[in-house]
């Protein structure tokens, strides 16, 4: 009866609000995504396959060790920009992570430090504090720089991964990829209504509104279902007219 129906009327609010959600994240998402595609496309040779596969590395990475899509994204981007190369991009990556993880320094820094050394300016990485020989960093050697800093710290953020903090924090990551997922699934429903109010209804609305308000439109740039709408409009407006000219005699029937 009415409890029932206050349920399924609750359960339909709740489920309402989750694809809501869920659709605006995914929205978010892809806006992410299209803005690293594009930043590797533009530095890279990488292939339609290898960037989608940049998109898989960076979910199953988020999950993993507990860091955000959010986090790695600009991270990858800003490596990419220096590497020029997907899988080294990638490497980098990985090693910023296991930084990161260690030192407890924002990835966004580490990840900065680690590009400009792989261009050949080493300070920013130096001022990490991360132990590393002064004669290595004076030359510049980038190679030796990264054997030494993943013989140091690899695996760190894996290990980390572990804690009973960052599991939490992972769950809730996979949690809210699997809402993005189910927003992803709806965005094609909701491009489509957004199209067709766009393109359809806005149009529509306006000409009624003009019609209601007494502003006239150019006749010949309206669709048929908009000369339509303003004629309703003008019904409309005459017929509030009516009422306001004769408002006394209606409130002395009422």
């Amino acid at each position: 009866g009415k409890k029932a129906a206050a349920a399924f009327a609750i359960a339909g609010a709740a489920i309402t609000a989750f694809a809501v959600s869920a659709v605006k994240a995914a929205a978010e998402d892809e806006a992410a995504q299209l803005k690293l595609a594009e930043t590797i496309r533009s530095t890279t040779k990488a292939t339609a396959d290898q960037i989608a596969g940049v998109e898989d590395y960076i979910t199953q990475t988020s999950i993993a060790v507990g860091v955000t899509d959010d986090n790695l994204r600009p991270a990858f981007s800003r490596l990419v920009r220096s590497t020029n190369d997907v899988e080294e991009a990638q490497k980098l990556l990985n090693l910023a992570l296991d930084l990161s993880a260690a030192t407890g320094k924002p990835l966004e820094a580490v990840s900065n430090a680690l590009g400009r050394a792989y261009d050949g300016n080493t300070l920013a990485l130096g001022r990490l504090g991360l132990g590393l020989d002064a004669s290595i960093l004076k030359s510049g050697d980038f190679d030796a720089i990264f054997q030494q800093l993943n013989g140091t710290f690899g695996d760190f953020a894996e290990n980390a991964g572990q804690s009973t903090q960052k599991q939490l924090e992972r769950v809730q990551i996979a949690l809210d990829e699997a809402k993005e997922s189910v927003g992803a699934a709806l965005l094609p429903v909701v491009q489509e209504l957004t199209q067709f109010i766009l393109v359809k209804f806005v149009p529509a609305l306006n000409a009624f509104i003009d019609g209601l308000t007494g502003k006239k439109s150019v006749q010949g740039s309206l669709t048929e279902s908009q000369k339509t709408a303003q004629e309703w409009g003008k019904k409309v407006r005459g017929l509030i007219d009516t009422i306001i000219e004769f408002k006394d005699e209606l409130t002395i029937v009422a």
